[in-house]
């Protein structure tokens, strides 16, 4: 197994932040994204869950090719709880296919800076696992472990991409007018929207980790 940690601050508010996760996609650091479909949302004791399903793009060293039986796709179930009371937002994201190669586990908190307000503190966890034997377990772990750090950098370039296109007073640009990218991620929804009902029968909830 491996273990990945980092942290990161966003120079905007809670709220911009609570308002900004549900636009995170498309942006131009998240190309490996196609698509995102909501699985299931009700509110608990005034917060929010939500599930979620995403479609992303599975490339692989010949190495780990040799297992996925060319699957060129993955899917992934993201479960969120935001806490408007508490101004925290809590996710738990695990992908839904390839399991007989790697299991992934991510959990992602967005607290508000006990010690300035305008400020977001985002802390990152995530938990790699494979069933593999014979030394196959460790070569696909060291792998995914480092694409995961590649993607964890990039998921926080294109969430403050993202807050700076829709509150930074010095840029008046749309992120939703990406030219292409907007374009291409409704096309791909459409393959993913039929995908959604299927992976949904076999979505369960993920165990918190500690």
């Amino acid at each position: 197994m491996k273990f990945y940690s980092d942290s990161s601050v966003f120079n905007f508010n809670w709220d911009q932040v609570a308002i900004s996760f549900w636009q995170r996609y498309p942006n131009p650091f998240a190309k490996h994204v196609l698509s995102e479909d909501v699985v299931a949302r009700k509110v608990v004791d005034k917060e929010l869950h939500t599930t979620r399903l995403l479609r992303k793009t599975n490339k692989m060293t010949n190495f780990v090719k040799r297992f996925s039986r060319g699957e060129t796709f993955t899917y992934i179930v993201e479960e969120s709880i935001v806490d408007p009371i508490r101004k925290l937002i809590t996710t738990y994201t695990r992908n839904i296919a390839m399991q007989n190669i790697v299991s992934v586990e991510e959990k992602v908190v967005y607290k508000q800076d006990p010690q300035n307000n305008n400020l977001v503190v985002c802390e990152r966890k995530a938990w790699i696992s494979s069933p593999l034997r014979f030394g196959a377990s460790d070569i696909v772990c060291s792998f995914v472990h480092q694409r995961f750090k590649k993607n964890a950098t990039k998921a926080t370039s294109g969430f403050l991409y993202v807050l700076e296109h829709m509150f930074s007073p010095n840029n008046q640009s749309q992120f939703t007018n990406i030219p292409g990218q907007m374009y291409m991620s409704k096309e791909m929804m459409t393959e993913g929207a039929r995908k959604a009902t299927e992976y949904a029968m076999k979505i369960k909830p993920l165990i918190p980790k500690s």
